[in-house]
């Protein structure tokens, strides 16, 4: 391990900076930046919400110091010094929708005690910060490098990572990048994955059916308005489901309208997330409150949420790893007449992506569905036994005493698509049982409400980012 920067020095010199880190992470937290490719505008591919993210931060990078580029609206890069041989620092200022049953405003960035609490200070608004302040750090103390760094932040690593896909065609890709977007320490393997929209006909009953926020998330609420049925047939349908305060029941312009909550969850970690498509989908079907084509339909839906391990379709995997393959049907919309359901699947590194969508797409069309838009993406695995792996395990193992090795893990990285990229940090898992106690135990979660950032454990994350840099650059 080289020595030009300790990690005792840089830890001190960002907890001397914590306030202004602070401060600048809640101003990046209180813009709202879902990703919106279908609102797509000249210079704005994922609409205008990030289009005005993207230019606020790097404003924010130039006013720091740094030169700045703008990569056609697609993501943005800050540049401390020879950009074109540089080490990246991957972040994302994109983040999912923010749903409901939040306790504190969602874009208030709520400073309290040793917390914030706003949609992206953890997921990923607050990488993107850490990437500037490691950049001031290393400019500050005059540290002789090798390669520049570069701070890219993207628009829509939440939605298909379309950003850093037209960076790598269109501009200089780093030597190596560090993607802070997970927990210490490396992160040597993630998942394939799987995406498709499968689509079938309402039927003459289902006015609507729609629900959920974004693929990636189990959905937390559901709807449906249903033709030819009572307010009072439906309520005793729903006190014959095992959690009935789930739902709500009420007529609407002489239909029904039921609405059902769940618990949100993250598609690539789903087993404690509540399904209410599925909620909505079961109780309809069991109720036999709908027949027909409507009744084939809810029948789909309830099937292909019913199942996150792939079982039922034939996709099941796992090895040692990755684990299991899971499968996520977390969004689904109504329009014309036809019922679009979204899958996410995040496979195992040894299953075979484009044979498990030929699979899937054969198991929907049993139950009705049509697939379109259909795409998969490779696993990542890194060797153990790369040299970028062996420092930045030492380096970690130097600063935090703990033994703790490489993992896998089934969320997808810009590691997918940014070539020569470990995802690293820059969360320690020590931290991880740390949260708020003013916030309900079911908030709290990355794509949950009242998303929260312990701000000690990114203090520190960032002054080990540093040391990071420094290491790959000696080594590179």
């Amino acid at each position: 391990m080289q020595n030009l920067l300790s990690f005792e020095e840089s830890l001190a010199w960002m907890q001397a900076h914590q306030d202004e880190m602070v401060a600048d992470l809640q101003s990046f937290a209180r813009i709202r930046s879902v990703s919106r490719a279908d609102l797509a505008e000249e210079g704005a591919p994922f609409g205008k919400e990030c289009r005005t993210m993207l230019d606020f931060a790097l404003k924010r990078a130039g006013e720091m110091g740094f030169e700045t580029q703008d990569h056609e609206g697609y993501c943005g890069s800050a540049i401390l010094g020879d950009g074109e041989n540089a080490i990246g620092i991957c972040a994302h200022l994109d983040v999912v929708p923010e749903g409901d049953k939040w306790t504190f405003e969602p874009y208030g960035a709520t400073h309290r005690g040793d917390f914030l609490i706003g949609r992206g200070v953890g997921d990923n608004k607050s990488s993107a910060i850490l990437g500037l302040y490691v950049m001031k750090m290393l400019r500050e103390k005059g540290i002789p490098m090798k390669h520049g760094v570069r701070v890219l932040m993207g628009c829509s690593e939440e939605t298909g990572m379309e950003d850093y896909e037209y960076y790598v065609k269109h501009y200089p890709v780093p030597v190596v990048s560090l993607v802070a977007d997970a927990s210490y320490p490396v992160n040597y393997a993630q998942k394939g994955s799987l995406r498709s929209d499968v689509v079938i006909d309402a039927g003459e009953q289902l006015a609507e059916f729609s629900g959920g926020e974004v693929f990636n998330m189990v959905a937390p609420h559901a709807t449906a308005l249903v033709r030819g049925v009572t307010v009072e047939q439906v309520k005793a349908a729903v006190a014959r489901q095992a959690e009935p305060e789930r739902f709500t029941v009420e007529e609407e312009n002489g239909c029904v309208r039921i609405r059902v909550r769940g618990k949100a969850a993250h598609a690539a970690f789903p087993e404690g997330g509540i399904n209410a498509l599925h909620l909505l989908a079961r109780m309809l079907e069991e109720g036999q409150l709908v027949s027909g084509q409507s009744l084939k339909a809810v029948h789909g839906i309830r099937e292909l949420t019913d199942d996150i391990y792939g079982e039922k379709a034939g996709v099941a995997c796992e090895d040692p790893d990755s684990g299991k393959s899971t499968v996520v049907c977390g969004l689904l919309r109504c329009e014309e007449g036809k019922l679009s359901l979204t899958v996410d699947g995040r496979l195992s590194v040894v299953a075979k992506p484009e044979e498990v969508a030929a699979t899937y797409e054969r198991y929907a069309a049993t139950l009705g569905f049509a697939s379109v838009d259909t795409s998969t993406t490779p696993p990542v695995f890194i060797a153990l036994d790369d040299p970028k792996v062996v420092a930045l395990q030492a380096l970690y193992k130097h600063v935090t005493g703990d033994d703790a090795q490489p993992y896998s893990m089934g969320g997808g990285t810009y590691s997918r698509v940014m070539p020569r990229s470990i995802t690293y940090g820059p969360s320690f898992p020590q931290s991880r049982g740390i949260r708020p106690d003013f916030i309900p135990a079911e908030n709290g979660g990355g794509h949950a409400p009242d998303e929260f950032l312990y701000i000690p454990n990114w203090i520190r994350g960032a002054a080990l980012y540093a040391c990071a840099v420094l290491e790959l650059d000696a080594l590179c």
